[in-house]
């Protein structure tokens, strides 16, 4: 290999290695200020009537959101910029309202999500989502939350995985009552199966869901809970 070609591949790879890099803390800056959007709504989760005003630009796209697999078509100085003029107040951000359906709690995972009622991108990179169609928290029937699994982030859903059976989940809805449950199955499913897990049921039931990417890209993650 003469010098020339030598020093164009080092080159390539520095520069892919260097915007590797800076995706990957963008990517934590996203995670960052999310989690504390998030955070700031959970202190208020008990608020009676409280409107949830969270920032929708693309710029704190989670990644894998969209149909494509992939965040927006941002460059990443696109993504900084965004993020920077969020923080220091500087930019003309749009909001998104969200209703709160309630807050999943699992000790064994150290979780804690508010449950959003928006089936929305949005409404996912703040916690997690009851499924339009399903029933609701406090009715009977199968109520199905689904959440992403931010490995790289640790953010999420990310270590349902870690679940076990007879684990205890608490859902505490706005009105300040707090339900207990109990894990009663965990299961990789297929997308040719799916519909079997998140189809509706005679008795109270909450079934999780979440990605399973390590199978693939359209495979699922299953936990299904039963009252205490």
């Amino acid at each position: 290999m003469n010098n020339r070609l030598k020093g164009t591949i080092i080159a390539f790879l520095s520069i892919a290695a260097v915007l590797g890099l800076s995706a990957g803390l963008e990517e934590y800056a996203r995670s960052y200020v999310r989690e504390k959007v998030k955070k700031d709504m959970l202190v208020r989760s008990q608020e009676i009537n409280a409107i949830y005003e969270v920032p929708s630009g693309d710029f704190l796209a989670v990644s894998g959101e969209n149909e494509e697999d992939a965040v927006p078509d941002l460059d990443f100085l696109s993504g900084w910029a965004g993020i920077a003029k969020y923080v220091t107040g500087t930019g003309s951000e749009e909001y998104e309202t969200l209703h709160l359906a309630g807050v999943i709690s699992i000790p064994a995972l150290d979780t804690e999500e508010p449950i959003w009622l928006e089936n929305t991108y949005v409404a996912m990179r703040y916690g997690v989502i009851l499924m339009e169609d399903s029933s609701g928290l406090e009715e009977e029937g199968n109520s199905i939350i689904v959440g992403h699994r931010n490995i790289m982030t640790k953010t999420v859903f990310y270590n349902l995985t870690d679940i076990e059976d007879d684990d205890e989940v608490f859902i505490t809805t706005p009105d300040g009552v707090r339900h207990e449950y109990r894990v009663n199955g965990r299961y990789y499913c297929s997308p040719y199966d799916l519909q079997s897990y998140v189809g509706s049921t005679g008795s109270k039931q909450i079934t999780l869901v979440t990605c399973a990417r390590e199978y693939g890209n359209t495979w699922r993650f299953i936990v299904t809970l039963v009252p205490v």
